[in-house]
């Protein structure tokens, strides 16, 4: 006898041996799958696209204010070079207006000259050749200066070097006067000596033919006792002259005319 379980086991491998039968779809079903699939058709999806291009809003108008100052000049840039474009272009059509435009003028009455580009242009080449000539006067005469500048200094330069010599020279000359007047001053102290000693008669006929002031310089270094004695035995005229040179005083030419002729005349 089979148990429970043998006869479930027995029931089970009938039933998979046995063929499937395929089960229709039902009409109920069908309706339940296309309401799903229109759910998910009308189902929203998330805004990306609207985000995405707020974003961008913001992110420009960040960057222009950030980049103001660069864009207006940017923008006065393109003005300005539309501004100039659009002067050239009018000149151009007022040159080209004023080449072909001739005004009417009366019968009889000679046609007034009209300036045209041209003439503006040979008055613009006159004035630039005689700005350039100008420059070149200038500029000739300012070489002119600059040599004549260097020669002054050169000139001041030898100037300078020959008042140096002639200083040097003068110094020099000084020095050798000093010299000489010491050894003369030596010599003339000699002489007062050796005329001191003399007999005073022998003194006074050297001193006759001896140079005035050689007389004067030794009568003024001797003892007055001595000048004295020899005074006395010189001639009168020449006793006269040594005494005003010793004193200093001078005779006008006229009395020492007078007096050089009443000498030859006396003279046989």
């Amino acid at each position: 006898m089979k148990s429970g379980y043998d006869q479930f086991f027995m029931k089970a491998k009938e039933n998979s041996s046995q063929p499937e039968l395929k089960a229709k779809p039902s009409k109920y079903t069908h309706m339940v799958s296309q309401k799903r699939s229109e759910k998910k058709k009308n189902k929203k999806s998330f805004p990306i696209m609207p985000i995405f291009s707020f974003a961008a809003c913001i992110l420009a108008v960040f960057l222009l204010i950030e980049k103001f100052d660069d864009i207006e000049s940017y923008i006065s840039k393109i003005e300005i070079g539309l501004g100039t474009a659009q002067a050239e272009t009018s000149s151009a059509a007022s040159t080209e207006t004023t080449k072909t435009e001739v005004k009417p003028t009366a019968e009889g009455s000679a046609e007034a000259p009209v300036a045209t580009v041209g003439e503006a242009k040979d008055d613009n080449a006159d004035y630039l050749f005689k700005l350039a000539e100008r420059k070149k006067e200038l500029d000739t005469r300012e070489e002119e200066l600059n040599k004549k500048s260097a020669e002054i200094v050169k000139q001041k330069l030898d100037i300078e070097a020959k008042l140096k010599q002639l200083e040097e020279s003068r110094e020099k000359i000084s020095g050798m006067l000093k010299e000489r007047i010491t050894s003369d001053s030596g010599k003339v102290d000699n002489l007062v000596q050796v005329y001191s000693n003399m007999k005073p008669n022998q003194a006074a006929k050297v001193f006759e033919t001896m140079d005035e002031d050689l007389v004067i310089e030794i009568l003024g270094r001797m003892k007055k006792k001595n000048a004295a004695d020899i005074l006395n035995l010189v001639k009168i005229e020449k006793a006269q002259k040594f005494s005003e040179r010793y004193a200093g005083y001078r005779t006008p030419a006229s009395a020492s005319e007078t007096a050089e002729s009443t000498e030859t005349q006396q003279k046989p």
